[in-house]
C-alpha cells in the first residue's frame, strides 16, 4: 500500500487494507521453514506527521501455515504484525559510523541509538508500506515452528511419526569415539 503524506492531516490518517494471500507467500518465500498463507492478511493502520517525519502505528495478523520442524505434520499459526515506526526523510537521515566519544576511539560495530531502532527513511512524497510490513512479518516468525512443544518427532529409522505411535526401531546411536574398539578381537 502507498500512502501520499500530504493526505496525512494534523489528525492523522487511518488506513486498512487487504494483503493478498499471493503477496503473503511471496513474502515469507525465502524462510526455510517454509510458510504459506492460509489466507489474505487484513491491516490497519494509523499515519501521523510529526513535522516532516511520519510515525505509523500498524496492527494485523497474518494466519499462516508451515510444517512442524520436528514431525513435519502441518501447523497453522497467527503471526502478530504489529509494530510503530517513524519515518525520517532521506535528507534528514544521517547514517554515520558510531565511535566512543569519550575515548576518541574507532567506530563501535554493531552499535545503535535505542531511538534508532523503530525508525526506517523514505524519499520523496510517497511512502510504499509494504515492504515494511514484509520486515516486520519476517521479524516475527517463529524461527523453529512446532506442532506442539512435546513433539517426539519422526522416527530417524523408518521415517514413522513417533506421536502417533511407536515403531519398534533401535534408536540407539553409538558413540563414535568408541565405533573402532568395536572391531577389536579379544
Amino acid at each position: 500500500m502507498r500512502v501520499n503524506i500530504d493526505e496525512i492531516k494534523e489528525a492523522g490518517l487511518r488506513r486498512s487494507w487487504d494483503v493478498t494471500r499471493e503477496a503473503i507467500d511471496e513474502m515469507v518465500a525465502g524462510d526455510p521453514a517454509g510458510y504459506r498463507a492460509r489466507g489474505a492478511t487484513h491491516l490497519d493502520a494509523k499515519l501521523d506527521k510529526i513535522e516532516r517525519r511520519v510515525r505509523v502505528d500498524a496492527h494485523g495478523k497474518a494466519e499462516l501455515t508451515v510444517p512442524c520442524g520436528r514431525c513435519l505434520s502441518p501447523v497453522s499459526l497467527d503471526v502478530p504484525v504489529d509494530f510503530e515506526l517513524t519515518l525520517v526523510p532521506a535528507d534528514e537521515y544521517v547514517d554515520e559510523p558510531r565511535s566512543d566519544k569519550e575515548k576518541g576511539g574507532a567506530p563501535v560495530g554493531g552499535s545503535f541509538e535505542p531511538g534508532e531502532a523503530e525508525e526506517d527513511v523514505y524519499a520523496g512524497k510517497v511512502i510504499d508500506l509494504d515492504p515494511i510490513v514484509r520486515e516486520q512479518l519476517l521479524l516475527a516468525l517463529p524461527s523453529y515452528p512446532v506442532c506442539k512443544e512435546d513433539c517426539k518427532g519422526l522416527c530417524p529409522v523408518c521415517g514413522a511419526n513417533l506421536n502417533d505411535r511407536e515403531c519398534g526401531c533401535d534408536r540407539h546411536v553409538p558413540d563414535p569415539r568408541w565405533a573402532s574398539l568395536k572391531n577389536v578381537k579379544l
